[in-house]
C-alpha cells in the first residue's frame, strides 16, 4: 500500500513538470493589437516606413465608446529592415505591438515596384505574423495613407478593408484575396509570378484621416479594392483592370459571383448576367519549341435584369444570350493573357500545367519560360449556360409591345 501510494506521488510530481503556467504570457493590458500593417520606402533613403494600425480598446467596446479619441491609432517607425522597424516602433507606442492579428498587410506601390522579396522573408520568418493575412498594394499612394483613413460602418479600417476585399470576391470578382502564403508560392514560378489585388482611395487622401469624414452621409475619402496587380520576380511590373482583372480570376478558378452585361436587341448592355458557376481548365501542348496552351472555361448563370423584350421561355432566345455571354468572357480572358504576354509574366500557372503534361519538354524551355510565354498561343474555349431567368419569364417590357 505504501509502495503505491509513493509511486502515485512521485507520478504526481512528474505531471507538475507539464502542468507549469505559460512563461511567456502578456496581459492584455500591456499590448497593443495591431490590425493592419503598412509597408512603404521611406523618402531619400534605403529604408522600409512600416505603420501599424493599433486598436484603441475603449473606443470599440461595447456600443458606443468615449468619443474621446478615434478607434485607431496610426503609429510608424522606420529601419533598414522591417525587423529593425517593428523594434524601432517601441518608443512610440504605449503598448508592445503584436502583429499576431493583422488582417491586412499594405504595400506602397512604389516599394512594390522594388520588390517585395524582404516583405516576404520577414513574414515567412517571424514567429508572431500570420501567413493567412491578406495583401495588397496600395494604389497610386502609400499604404500609410490608406491605414489613416478613417471608414463607416466598420469602426477599424483594417476590417472594413478585408469586408470590402471579401465582398469583391463574392459579388464582382474584379481581381480576388491573396494570402501571404499564396504569394510566398507564386513568386517561386518561373517566368511568372503571382498578382495582388489593389486598394485605393478615391478623392483626398488628408480629409479621410480626420474623423470628422465619416460623420457625413458621402464619406470624404473611400477605401476601393482596385485591379490586380502583376508580379514578375517578386517585383510589380503592371495591372490588370476591370475585365481583364475578372479575365484573370476565370483562368486562375477564383471568380465566385459577378455581373456581365451583353447587349440585348437594340440595347448597349441591355441585359445582365448573374455568374453563379465557373470553372476553367488548361491543356498544354508543344511544338518547335513554342507550346500551345487550350483554355476551357465553362460557367453557369442566370438573368439578372432585361431592358428589352425578349421571351425567355424560347430556347433560341436562351442560346442567342448564352452565345454573347460567351463571347464576352471570352474577350475579358484574352484581354487579361494578352496584357500578362506583354509583361512577359505566366500570373496564370500555364507553365505549371506544361510541366505536368511533360516533364521531358518543360525542362527544355523552364528557363526561357517568360519569353516564350509571351509567344504563345492560347486557345480559349467558352461554354455557358442560364439555368434561371429569374421571377419572371417573360418581362413586362414584351406585353407592351
Amino acid at each position: 500500500m505504501k509502495r503505491r501510494v509513493f509511486s502515485l506521488f512521485c507520478l504526481l510530481c512528474v505531471c507538475t513538470a507539464f502542468l507549469t503556467g505559460c512563461w511567456d504570457q502578456r496581459e492584455l493590458n500591456k499590448i497593443a493589437l495591431v490590425m493592419a500593417l503598412g509597408l512603404d520606402k521611406t523618402k531619400g533613403k534605403e529604408e522600409y516606413h512600416v505603420s501599424y494600425e493599433v486598436v484603441n480598446p475603449t473606443e470599440i467596446s461595447g456600443k458606443t465608446g468615449t468619443g474621446r479619441t478615434t478607434p485607431i491609432t496610426v503609429y510608424s517607425s522606420s529601419g533598414s529592415t522591417i525587423f529593425e522597424a517593428l523594434r524601432n516602433g517601441a518608443d512610440e507606442s504605449p503598448r508592445q505591438l503584436m502583429i499576431s492579428h493583422t488582417n491586412v498587410i499594405i504595400v506602397g506601390e512604389e516599394l512594390a515596384k522594388e520588390g517585395i522579396h524582404g516583405i516576404l522573408d520577414f513574414f515567412e520568418r517571424d514567429d508572431e505574423g500570420r501567413l493567412t493575412s491578406n495583401l495588397l498594394i496600395a494604389r497610386n499612394t502609400k499604404a500609410e495613407e490608406v491605414l489613416k483613413t478613417l471608414t463607416p460602418i466598420e469602426k477599424v479600417p483594417a476590417l472594413a478593408i478585408k469586408g470590402k476585399l471579401d465582398t469583391m470576391v463574392q459579388k464582382l470578382s474584379k481581381g480576388y484575396s491573396v494570402e501571404l502564403d499564396e504569394v510566398i508560392r507564386g513568386v517561386l514560378k518561373k517566368g511568372g509570378g503571382p498578382v495582388i489585388s489593389g486598394v485605393q482611395l478615391i478623392e483626398g487622401a488628408k480629409s479621410g484621416s480626420k474623423e470628422s469624414a465619416i460623420k457625413t452621409a458621402t464619406p470624404a475619402t473611400v477605401i476601393k479594392i482596385s485591379g490586380l496587380g502583376m508580379l514578375k520576380g517578386g517585383k510589380l511590373v503592371g495591372w490588370l483592370n476591370d475585365g481583364a482583372a475578372r479575365g484573370a480570376a476565370v483562368i486562375n478558378n477564383k471568380l465566385r459571383g459577378s455581373s456581365v452585361s451583353i447587349d440585348c436587341k437594340q440595347n448597349k448592355n441591355g441585359l445582365s448576367i448573374e455568374v453563379r458557376r465557373s470553372k476553367a481548365t488548361i491543356k498544354t501542348n508543344i511544338g518547335n519549341h513554342i507550346p500551345t496552351i487550350q483554355l476551357f472555361v465553362k460557367q453557369e448563370g442566370s438573368i439578372g435584369q432585361i431592358f428589352c423584350a425578349i421571351d425567355l421561355k424560347k430556347s433560341k432566345e436562351i442560346r442567342k444570350l448564352e452565345k454573347k455571354w460567351a463571347k464576352e468572357t471570352r474577350k475579358e480572358v484574352q484581354k487579361a493573357i494578352v496584357q500578362a504576354q506583354r509583361k512577359h509574366t505566366d500570373i496564370f500557372g500555364f507553365g505549371e500545367a506544361l510541366e505536368r503534361a511533360n516533364k521531358q519538354k518543360w525542362k527544355e524551355v523552364e528557363k526561357d519560360w517568360g519569353d516564350i510565354f509571351a509567344e504563345s498561343k492560347v486557345e480559349v474555349h467558352v461554354e455557358t449556360r442560364i439555368r434561371r431567368p429569374g421571377m419572371r419569364s417573360i418581362p413586362y417590357l414584351f406585353e407592351t409591345e
